[in-house]
């Protein structure tokens, strides 16, 4: 199945895609022109709500002096000098009509508690405000806090001064309290934008004035807003793009109120984000569909010209390619020609599908021999490749597995001797399980990584003249408490003398090692193996007998292949890789030697194995 070019691999879908990239830049002009936009909106925005909380707290500080002068013109009245309180607090009365700007007037005893107000609201307690302990001390004007007001109950900032007796001590505290409605008077005069807000909070994140919805927030405290976390930071004043108390992303403009050197209180301006910003999505929205519009109508264009003037003798040429390459020499374009780089494509593939028909037939037998013979190298190659593959990745997994391995042995052996504290009965159990688990995991390890060295022809010998008999003894003599704990007798017959033999001793170690394992391990108790080395015919040859299960001719002719396991061990669950005798054919031929067995079904078996003799 021949299968299409992809999508953005046509001739088509890369026109398209230049247009497309022309509209890019005018697509990324928009935006910009957008951001541009937004920002200058946000200037704008936030210049004009910084000058209205400017403007309100201007308003604030002239509505300061003005309680000033007033404080100072009642300190002087008899009425609050003479201490009679209904008469202070008529005269309070009268001046609260004609100040409405104001909650309320009063007097304060040097003991902190009311004596006189214009609401008539008895004597309260006023001693811990602000300012009247900063007249009491400074024995002048001064100005409080802004506050929920104990007798109004309305959000007000006080102002207090002192009534001084003839000695300069004070015998009262005349006060008024500025009712900061007119904030919310000011701002319905301001002529907000749509969903815009004015805001005066204390230093203690208090609502004192919210326009709109005063009455709902008014006295609530916003502590968690993200815009007065904002604000927080003590700045004079500045501008904030944040969540309101109401959760409306707005842009806010603060100053404190009544300017830098009044007390701690803040008055903010906050328009939506969206009322600020809908100009600039409206001419977003606009620039965009038309960009659309345009962009569309140039991929029609572009679709349908494409089609008549390029793709269709594209598509020819396609066609008639897709046929020669199916082996139909007799294809061709059935285009015109002419002077066009197309016609002149059109020219040369008839001329070349011509040559290629005239030529087939001469090359047909050499084509095909070659091909063959192609294919014959590749195969080789690739089951070359294949084994180097396979021999690397048995090598490079073997050496990672086996320093894990090793250490997991270590630590398990460690723990089977005591070392961490005493064993219980079951844990020995388990643990000797695991340790001999990893000794048949290492030697597994050490097998392959033998037959990786020797498939990749890296095994060296170190030969040298070996004493054979004394090699035969020693392998003997480690495996004699494992055959006398199953029961087996092991025999041993070393012709003396016996010429050295030539050969690398590790490497015949290994072999005779596994050659003696396996006749244990397929040996039942109380059988009988036997080991002899002799020399013959110039040679040296080592037998291992053993009364073992014994193995049919079937086997024997698989015994040397590498992970053959006979029917009869799998059977009776005997443990083994089947790379042992793999390994030690190998290391045997890799001496000159040959190695042969002789068995039986039920009669035990004999493997032989010889190597040459050490030189006079």
């Amino acid at each position: 199945m021949t299968l299409g070019p992809p999508a953005l691999a046509s001739l088509r879908s890369r026109l398209l895609s230049l247009v497309l990239l022309a509209v890019v830049p005018a697509l990324a002009l928009t935006v910009y022109t957008y951001l541009e936009e937004r920002e200058l909106e946000k200037a704008r925005v936030r210049e004009d709500a910084l000058r209205l909380a400017r403007l309100a707290s201007d308003d604030q500080a002239q509505l300061v002096q003005g309680a000033r002068q007033l404080l100072v013109a009642l300190a002087q009245l008899p009425e609050v000098r003479g201490g009679d309180p209904a008469a202070c607090s008529a005269l309070f009365a009268r001046l609260l009509e004609q100040f409405p700007s104001y909650a309320n007037l009063g007097v304060i005893g040097p003991d902190g508690t009311s004596s006189c107000d214009a609401l008539s609201s008895g004597p309260t307690f006023l001693g811990d405000r602000g300012y009247f302990r900063r007249v009491v001390e400074s024995l002048d004007f001064a100005v409080g806090e802004h506050q929920i007001g104990r007798l109004t109950r309305k959000a007000t900032l006080n102002f207090g001064y002192p009534v001084l007796d003839d000695a300069g001590r004070v015998r009262a505290v005349v006060f008024v309290a500025l009712d900061l409605e007119w904030l919310n008077r000011y701002a319905a005069q301001a002529e907000l934008p749509p969903g815009a807000t004015l805001l005066v909070v204390d230093r203690n994140a208090t609502v004192l004035v919210r326009y709109p919805d005063s009455e709902r927030w008014v006295g609530q405290t916003a502590q968690d807003s993200p815009f007065l976390g904002a604000i927080s930071g003590g700045e004079d004043e500045g501008t904030v793009e944040a969540r309101g108390i109401d959760g409306v992303e707005r842009l806010y403009a603060y100053t404190r109120l009544g300017g830098p050197s009044s007390a701690d209180a803040y008055v903010s301006v906050g328009v939506p984000t969206s009322v600020a910003f809908a100009e600039a999505d409206r001419k977003l929205v606009r620039n965009s569909a038309a960009l659309g519009l345009v962009g569309l109508l140039t991929l029609v264009a572009a679709w349908v010209g494409a089609d008549l003037f390029m793709l269709r003798r594209v598509n020819a040429l396609v066609r008639a390619t897709r046929r020669l390459s199916e082996g139909d020499l007799r294809a061709r374009t059935g285009l015109p020609y002419g002077r066009g780089e197309l016609s002149q494509l059109a020219r040369v593939f008839d001329d070349m599908a011509a040559g290629l028909e005239a030529a087939e037939q001469r090359r047909a037998e050499d084509a095909e021999l070659r091909r063959q013979n192609f294919e014959l190298e590749q195969q080789n190659l690739s089951i070359k490749e294949a084994n180097r593959l396979k021999g690397e990745f048995v090598s490079m997994v073997s050496h990672e597995l086996k320093a894990p391995i090793t250490s997991i042995r270590g630590y398990v052996d460690l723990l089977l001797e005591g070392e961490a504290g005493r064993l219980s009965a079951e844990q020995r159990e388990h643990l000797t399980i695991v340790s001999e688990s990893t000794a048949r995991l290492l030697s597994l390890i050490d097998d392959l990584l033998d037959l990786a060295r020797i498939e990749a022809g890296r095994i060296e010998l170190h030969e040298c003249a070996l004493d054979l008999g004394r090699l035969v003894r020693g392998v003997a003599g480690s495996m004699r408490p494992l055959m006398e704990a199953k029961g087996q007798q092991l025999a041993l017959d070393v012709a003396d003398p016996l010429p050295a033999a030539w050969a690398d001793a590790d490497r015949v170690t290994q072999v005779l090692t596994n050659l003696v394992s396996n006749a244990h391990k397929y040996t039942p108790p109380g059988g009988r193996i036997s080991v002899a080395a002799r020399a013959a015919d110039g040679r040296l040859v080592v037998d291992v007998r053993d009364t073992g299960m014994g193995l049919s001719p079937d086997e024997q002719a698989h015994l040397f292949t590498q992970f053959f396991r006979s029917r009869s061990a799998a059977a009776e669950g005997i443990s083994g890789t089947g790379l042992g005798l793999a390994i030690a054919r190998s290391l045997v031929e890799l001496h000159g030697g040959q190695i042969t067995v002789s068995s039986a079904p039920g009669q035990g078996s004999t493997f032989s194995f010889t190597l040459p003799a050490a030189p006079a």
